[in-house]
């Protein structure tokens, strides 16, 4: 439920801002003027768009799926919605995805948000981002892991503009998000707009990637910067963004820089040699915050209005119960707001990498709060991230990440002695 928790929340915060819009003097005919429209490319049996009538206050749904087995239940459950008291329109049609995108497009028919739950890599991004009005939001899905996360290479490569992510790369989860967001940036780009990721989530039941993109004009020359490549050594597990023009030969900083004070170590500087050209690179992707931070305290304060948080672990608008395995959505819009720190890089440490034979742990993995704690008091950016239980998000270097736990397990181990 999170996906469309997330979703709700996204479209009452900005059917407030809609309101607000409409009650200035200020119009254009590409933004909102007075109500947030909704166009759901595949809507299944409804449920979201019975959702976004009741919860997230729109003034209309289009609903359409390509299913003609599931059309009476899609009416009956938007007729439901109407008898529940939901004052936005409503209207049906049973069309394939691709070319209901294309008939809005032709007719000039556009959204303020335009939700596509697609399955597997099917790209829908350029024929989405037509039929969103400046201003809104392109809601995207993707279910194809092994293609993200680069199992399946010419899927990935094919579908998401000839992206490679390393295979069995640590951190690939979110990797193959920044790819999935990436590549609507880039496509945003190519097309004239100024696309943004204001919250990107990565589920590990399916496992589901989803990003809600705004869709703005693009005003001058493209921040192509902020799409690129981040590179992970074999050797030693550090990683870091890659510059343009290393791409046709990366090597690991840190490993250079070892072998550089080991000169009279003569085996030492044989086997660096032997695993120098060691980065596993991985990219094109988007390199900049995954949230937006504004954005993310607009959803946590409309759900906590909407009593949403703030109940027990197992906060959600459909249930209270917690699906194994699943953040809250109170901790999950928490962990939105930490990793949206523009000066977190785009890639995580999983921890129990750094805790391998020789990576420098010396008394064992420390507990990922305290570890946080102890990077945020030596001044360096750091957080857990959502992606992944064991994934430390921090801009700290190799050696100050180490020597943190080394000093948490230290006074650990002091206080139980």
């Amino acid at each position: 439920p999170q996906a469309r928790d997330l979703a709700m929340l996204l479209a009452s915060v900005h059917s407030d801002e809609a309101v607000a819009a409409s009650s200035s003097s200020f119009r254009d005919r590409e933004r909102i003027s007075g109500g947030v429209s909704v166009l759901d490319a595949m809507s299944g049996c409804g449920v979201r768009c019975v959702r976004y009538l009741l919860q997230g206050e729109v003034s209309s749904v289009h609903a359409n799926d390509a299913d003609p087995n599931v059309m009476d239940t899609l009416s009956e459950n938007l007729a439901g919605a109407h008898t529940r008291g939901a004052t936005g329109a409503s209207s049906v049609t049973n069309k394939d995805a691709h070319r209901l995108l294309a008939e809005c497009y032709l007719d000039d028919a556009r959204y303020d948000i335009v939700d596509v739950d697609s399955f597997g890599s099917e790209n829908l991004v350029s024929a989405t981002m037509r039929c969103v009005k400046l201003g809104g939001y392109a809601y995207l899905t993707s279910t194809d892991a092994p293609a993200l996360c680069g199992k399946s290479p010419g899927a990935l490569s094919a579908n998401y503009g000839g992206a490679r992510v390393a295979p069995n790369t640590q951190g690939a989860n979110e990797l193959g998000l920044r790819v999935f967001v990436g590549d609507a940036v880039r496509i945003g780009a190519a097309m004239g707009l100024r696309v943004t990721p204001v919250f990107s989530l990565f589920h590990p039941h399916g496992p589901v990637f989803r990003a809600m993109l705004r869709v703005e004009a693009l005003k001058g020359d493209w921040d192509f910067r902020s799409v690129g490549h981040v590179g992970r050594c074999r050797a030693c597990g550090d990683a870091r963004v890659i510059d343009p023009g290393e791409l046709g030969g990366a090597f690991c900083h840190r490993c250079d820089a070892i072998r550089a004070s080991r000169d009279d170590d003569r085996s030492a500087i044989r086997a660096m040699e032997v695993s120098r050209s060691c980065l596993e690179v991985s990219g094109p992707m988007w390199l900049g915050p995954l949230h937006e931070r504004a954005t993310v305290e607009k959803l946590r304060s409309k759900a906590a209005e909407k009593g949403w948080i703030g109940r027990g672990e197992g906060a959600s608008a459909e249930d209270g119960a917690k699906v194994k395995g699943q953040m809250s959505l109170e901790a999950l819009l928490g962990s939105f707001a930490a990793e949206s720190d523009p000066k977190l890089p785009p890639y995580h440490h999983r921890t129990d990498e750094l805790g391998r034979s020789g990576r420098g742990l010396k008394r064992g993995i420390p507990a990922m709060k305290a570890w946080v704690e102890e990077l945020k008091s030596r001044g360096f950016a750091a957080c857990k991230t959502h992606v992944d239980s064991r994934g430390l998000k921090t801009n700290a270097p190799m050696e100050q990440i180490v020597d943190a736990a080394n000093a948490v397990t230290r006074a650990r181990d002091a206080a139980s002695a």
